[in-house]
């Protein structure tokens, strides 16, 4: 997913460590304990969609990038009891680039640290998850506003979850923060419905595969091909698209080509699912939103921003979204 399904984040309260934000009021934030208005959170918030976008002006292809590190940096949450949550959004996501699920996102984080610098107002934790939303509009996708307040991290969140969820099957074990590629749908259902998804929320938070591309081992020099180090992947000369249609554009396309592969109609070349992608229209409950997103774009764009404003909302303080 991008949100790349290739996806999976010290100890207990690492993730309730020190941090730069905290709740002023219902409608301000404070700031290193400087108050900030609502109005200063909007101009921040906006300057922040502006620089976004006149990045992928430059460069379109960053938009998949920038979705796929919001959703790296909100999915680590995890829910202890009805008061404790460790892990999110917030910001801890520049403390694990050297997680193999988050090859590839040092680039758009670097970004974001840049424009971060220029806006006191805001936490790092806020402006990705401004950014990602602005990249899915700029990309075509529904216009989708977040809250802000986030709190930023001072180290890694966790890796392994500290209570793992397992149904009947091998497949189904989630045992990690970010997402197994080879989970199965029933592994699906646990993991998106501990960060308080429903299946058609999932299933459409799915569709960013339309957006991006991922690694490949073309044209990859003989020493990378012999030792398959970090820097090999993140500086893969050939990267190949989820699905090949308009990999920089947002689009319901994605649910198109399931089904088309479940038909058995899909050509060589035109898609590269990976197992959790395939999940959801094998499995017959989840393929009706499949189906019902293939048929419905608005539909699919509608269930999309419920289930970013979910995740990336974890955390924020703000009542106002921006």
């Amino acid at each position: 997913m991008i949100i790349s399904l290739l996806l999976s984040r010290l100890s207990f309260f690492q993730s309730i460590s020190s941090t730069t934000i905290g709740v002023v009021s219902q409608t301000g934030i404070s700031v290193n304990d400087i108050d900030v208005s609502p109005a200063q959170l909007l101009s921040s918030s906006q300057l922040v969609r502006r620089e976004t976008t006149a990045h992928l002006v430059k460069d379109p292809s960053m938009a998949g990038p920038l979705l796929r590190l919001a959703f790296h940096d909100g999915a680590t949450r995890e829910q202890l009891d009805s008061t404790t949550f460790v892990g999110g959004p917030n910001g801890s996501v520049k403390y694990e680039i050297d997680w193999s699920e988050n090859r590839g996102i040092t680039r758009p984080l670097h970004l974001i640290e840049e424009i971060h610098a220029t806006v006191e107002e805001l936490s790092l934790a806020d402006c990705i998850a401004l950014a990602g939303a602005e990249a899915v509009e700029f990309a075509g996708g529904p216009s989708i506003k977040v809250r802000l307040g986030r709190k930023d991290a001072t180290k890694a969140d966790l890796k392994k979850r500290i209570r793992t969820l397992q149904k009947d099957t091998d497949r189904s074990l989630v045992e990690t923060t970010l997402p197994s590629a080879g989970l199965d749908s029933d592994g699906l259902r646990f993991y998106f419905g501990a960060l308080g998804l429903s299946e058609e929320q999932f299933v459409a938070l799915c569709g960013a595969h339309d957006l991006g591309r991922h690694v490949t081992l073309l044209q990859m020099s003989k020493s990378c091909l012999k030792e398959l180090t970090r820097d090999c992947l993140e500086n893969a000369p050939v990267l190949m698209p989820f699905v090949a249609e308009d990999p920089d554009r947002f689009s319901n396309t994605y649910f198109k080509k399931l089904l088309e592969w479940n038909d058995r109609k899909i050509k060589l070349g035109e898609v590269a699912f990976i197992p959790t992608d395939v999940d959801l229209v094998v499995d017959k409950g989840l393929r009706r939103y499949v189906s019902k997103f293939a048929r419905d774009k608005s539909a699919f764009y509608s269930s999309f921003k419920s289930a970013y404003q979910t995740i990336m909302d974890a955390g924020a303080t703000t009542i106002k979204s921006y």
